[in-house]
């Protein structure tokens, strides 16, 4: 990335250099040595060097942030495979609750039928018995 980045910015850092090398300043403006009839107003060059610090300094952003851009898509990446894993833990603990509350209904159902049983074999054996 390093590479890419100088390999970017070192022309314009030359085109730059050049342009200031061959500027020369008169009592009217700046002028460049190819064009030595053409004065620039220094303002102008004043606003064109701060354009030009602008987005030099833009590309040196991008270029150190993107390690940490990176690393974003990694933990982005990271975190749709933990969403996807977590949405299948929801939908088997869901399941495992399903089953323990029909587990907890199925052995209140068998209790109570115990109890039945043993209430009506009581009952039903002091009632049915035979008088003879």
């Amino acid at each position: 990335m390093k590479f890419l980045h100088y390999l970017i910015i070192l022309p314009f850092v030359a085109a730059a250099v050049w342009a200031v090398c061959c500027a020369t300043s008169s009592e009217h403006g700046i002028s460049f040595a190819p064009w030595k009839e053409y004065f620039i107003n220094p303002h102008l060059v004043l606003a064109c060097c701060t354009i030009f610090g602008y987005i030099l300094g833009r590309i040196g952003a991008w270029f150190g942030y993107s390690p940490m851009r990176r690393d974003l898509r990694q933990q982005r990446k990271a975190n749709r495979v933990l969403n996807k894993e977590q949405a299948k833990l929801n939908e088997t603990v869901s399941g495992l609750k399903q089953d323990i509350v029909g587990l907890q209904e199925k052995a209140k159902n068998q209790a109570e039928s115990s109890d039945k049983a043993k209430k009506s074999g009581w009952w039903r054996g002091f009632k049915g018995a035979k008088k003879g």
